[in-house]
């Protein structure tokens, strides 16, 4: 398993818009930026080949899903079956990455139709090799139904979901420490053993450093629009005999 980081997409917000909306202005550039991304229509192809691998012998399917950093995609059409025999490998070939996505989540079943369950995850190569038996832990989560890749969706049970928004706007209004406490909170619970699921937590990682990852981002967009604007100082008049330094732009 591999972790994805979100990289947000850059919000493309000029150095005229920088100076006449601020900080608070560039930042909700930025959010607007990050719309969801599409899952994969295409579904993988499936060889098995090899020997002296612990997969379990059966006859696969598989179906992806490909995540941004911020969620993951639903998941593509289910791949042709594929024999593997005791000790083979199952080698995975993917389509290209839908646009705006970084890495891909492996899905193995039995069935045509499925359940899939989780085998792999962050993977940025082209393929993928099925070497080892698939887990029965906490990796065991079925593929998802619900595209979790914008900053707002809607989850199975019909609720909005918009906490990275929400942790992103609390931090623009000057509560960051409502962000940090739930990124602690978040891992203190998992550290503690608290019985909740491990899709669970990851989702909730996700939020908050989605949420830093674009505040990191409307820092290094801030300082290359300054860097590249860095103006003149001069010094101007403010009342008799006296003057003050400011800062010009052609």
């Amino acid at each position: 398993m591999s972790y994805t980081a979100p990289t947000p997409v850059a919000s493309g917000t000029t150095f005229a818009q920088f100076q006449a909306g601020g900080a608070s202005g560039h930042l909700e550039k930025l959010i607007a930026a990050q719309g969801a991304t599409s899952a994969p229509s295409s579904a993988p192809t499936l060889a098995a080949s090899g020997s002296g691998n612990t997969l379990a012998a059966a006859t696969y399917y598989v179906v992806i899903t490909e995540s941004n950093g911020f969620g993951e995609t639903t998941q593509s059409p289910a791949s042709a079956s594929q024999v593997v025999s005791s000790g083979q490998q199952l080698t995975v070939a993917f389509p290209s990455l839908q646009p705006g996505n970084l890495s891909r989540n492996v899905y193995l079943g039995t069935v045509s139709a499925g359940p899939f369950t989780l085998y792999a995850t962050g993977i940025t190569t082209a393929t993928y090799n099925c070497t080892v038996v698939a887990p029965t832990n906490s990796y065991a989560v079925n593929a998802p139904t619900i595209n979790t890749t914008g900053l707002i969706y809607t989850d199975a049970n019909g609720n909005t979901n918009n906490k990275t928004l929400e942790l992103i706007r609390s931090a623009k209004d000057g509560n960051f420490q409502d962000l940090y406490r739930f990124l602690r909170q978040t891992i203190e619970e998992f550290n503690s053993g608290q019985p909740t699921s491990w899709q669970g937590k990851m989702t909730k990682l996700r939020q908050a450093h989605a949420a830093i990852a674009i505040l990191d981002k409307l820092c290094s967009e801030m300082g290359m629009l300054m860097d590249a604007n860095a103006g003149t100082l001069y010094l101007a008049p403010v009342g008799p005999g006296l003057q003050r330094q400011y800062r010009g732009w052609p």
